[in-house]
């Protein structure tokens, strides 16, 4: 049913052997032709693009909420779930972050994983998403209006989901906002191994979405995990960096930005409100990861590894 198409050479920062991609059906059906945005029967002219690694239990809800974008690129760590079965049975064409190594893994940097997409969209507008997170309605809505306007960035929010459907009001990380939306012409390239973010041109207007995309919160042990991983990245980007380094951008950002969750954290818990607070066992480990990167990043603890 699939097989590899050769697709233009991939972004410097990723190898070659990095272009294959599995092929499926075209989903572009035409650009909107008005400026007060798409008709509801059209296709947006959006390159959606998930990075994927065993997402099975997520990736269909993120799938589906972006059936009315043009065309939907997923980028794949070699999952061994039903991911890939669900990108085909939503017309998704992926592309595989390693060719080469048939047992795939987690994504070491996630920018150049980003590249590939950007290096292949088809459509004019970039839409950057998690494969654990979908579209409101609102955020659907608000694309539909903005895809005929002028090339501009947009940063996206990421709002939190409890079990049952709970939207989480209040979280020390909110607004969470990204820059994960873009038309083509304003950026270069996808920048940062960890907490990936688009290099935008000079003079790019950047604006933002009241809509969000929605995340369900996963388990205390699986952010873990992931913060684990992050951790792993972040330690072998740190080295050969010195003192003085480790001091300004470890120390003393990574302090700031906690101090201030702090504060936050009493604001929300401290003063009786209405609304659903993101549970503290999962605002601790915000505080937990940054007291590990100063750690693990230290030069002296680098030596004695």
């Amino acid at each position: 049913m699939s097989d590899i198409t050769p697709k233009k050479g991939p972004p410097s920062s990723v190898p070659p052997s990095a272009a294959s991609s599995r092929a499926s059906k075209p989903r572009c059906s035409g650009f909107p032709q008005k400026n007060d945005g798409a008709k509801w029967h059209e296709k947006l002219p959006i390159s959606v693009h998930i990075l994927t690694f065993n997402s099975g239990e997520t990736l269909e809800r993120t799938l589906e909420s972006a059936q009315e974008c043009g065309e939907i690129l997923v980028i794949d760590g070699g999952s061994k779930d039903k991911t890939l079965d669900l990108a085909e049975r939503y017309n998704a064409r992926i592309f595989f972050q390693w060719p080469d190594n048939p047992q795939g893994g987690p994504i070491e940097d996630f920018a150049a994983m980003r590249n590939i997409g950007l290096d292949r969209a088809q459509q004019p507008w970039i839409l950057a998403l998690d494969s654990d997170e979908y579209l409101s309605p609102e955020l659907r809505e608000e694309l539909r209006g903005v895809v005929q306007g002028e090339p501009a960035a947009y940063y996206v929010s990421r709002k939190y989901v409890l079990k049952g459907g709970t939207l989480v009001d209040y979280a020390t990380t909110y607004p969470n906002e990204r820059l994960y939306f873009f038309h083509r012409s304003v950026v270069e390239k996808w920048i940062k191994p960890v907490h990936e973010r688009p290099k935008l041109k000079e003079g790019t207007k950047t604006k933002r979405f009241r809509g969000a995309c929605l995340a369900p919160i996963g388990s205390v042990q699986e952010y873990r995990e992931k913060n684990l991983r992050y951790l792993k990245i972040e330690m072998e980007k740190s080295a050969g960096k010195g003192w003085g380094d480790w001091l300004v951008y470890r120390v003393f950002h990574t302090l700031r930005s906690r101090a201030i969750a702090l504060l936050k954290l009493f604001w929300i818990w401290c003063i009786p409100r209405r609304g659903t607070r993101l549970p503290l066992r999962h605002e601790m480990m915000r505080f937990w990861y940054g007291w590990k990167l100063i750690v693990v990043t230290c030069p002296l603890n680098r030596k004695k590894k």
